[in-house]
């Protein structure tokens, strides 16, 4: 896959089932490598000395979680605010990375299967039951925007498994960073849900989150 930069990049995300065998992994090794370097240098630590794991909405992205800053657990549903206008809405709202905190974000997943109805596996969520509300994904960092995700060829029907998509270029939000996060709102009706996760990687000093 591509060499990962911190370039505007305005892209589609490449479906999982169009990469090869192991190139998940490869683009996940090179974005972990490069995290921890970055880290590295700027707390001048060693790379044994952070960990590294999948990111958590609840306590690394402040308000992705269905009920924002107060959530308490990793809830993947986010509910657009009462609206009858379609375009980018804030799901974060202005935030600040916390400290000896770096991020990765490289993908995303759309979790309608996941959330529909098991009543009836003759109901297709994506056309009948929940469909889909986002079509695209901002990630600003800084005050300025790194990367507009679009989505729709990860939102295919009738798929048996939860669609995910993966950005050629992954977004770092280093510690104390400014950020916003907002979906691209593409149906004008009053309080539409999405259901997605943002695909990522959290490195940070040992410690903080996992011990030792």
């Amino acid at each position: 896959m591509a060499v990962i930069t911190q370039e505007v990049a305005n892209t589609l995300l490449i479906p999982v089932y169009e990469l090869a065998p192991g190139a998940i992994t490869a683009h996940r090794n090179k974005i972990r490598d490069m995290l921890v370097a970055i880290a590295g240098k700027d707390l001048n630590l060693r790379p044994n000395q952070f960990i590294i794991r999948d990111i958590r909405w609840v306590e690394d992205i402040v308000g992705l979680a269905s009920a924002g800053v107060t959530a308490t657990v990793n809830d993947w549903t986010f509910t657009t605010a009462a609206s009858a206008t379609t375009g980018f809405v804030t799901v974060t709202g202005d935030r600040r990375m916390a400290q000896n905190r770096y991020l990765a974000l490289y993908g995303a997943r759309d979790l309608r299967l996941t959330y529909g109805s098991q009543a009836s596996v003759t109901t297709n969520p994506y056309t009948t039951t929940i469909p889909q509300c986002v079509s695209q994904i901002k990630i600003d960092v800084g005050g300025g925007t790194r990367a507009i995700w679009d989505l729709c060829k990860v939102q295919g029907g009738g798929m048996a498994v939860d669609p995910a998509g993966i950005a050629m270029s992954a977004v770092i939000i280093p510690q104390l960073a400014t950020y916003n996060i907002y979906y691209y709102k593409m149906i004008a009706v009053n309080s539409t849900v999405a259901r997605i996760v943002l695909m990522g990687i959290c490195v940070e000093p040992r410690g903080i989150v996992v011990s030792p």
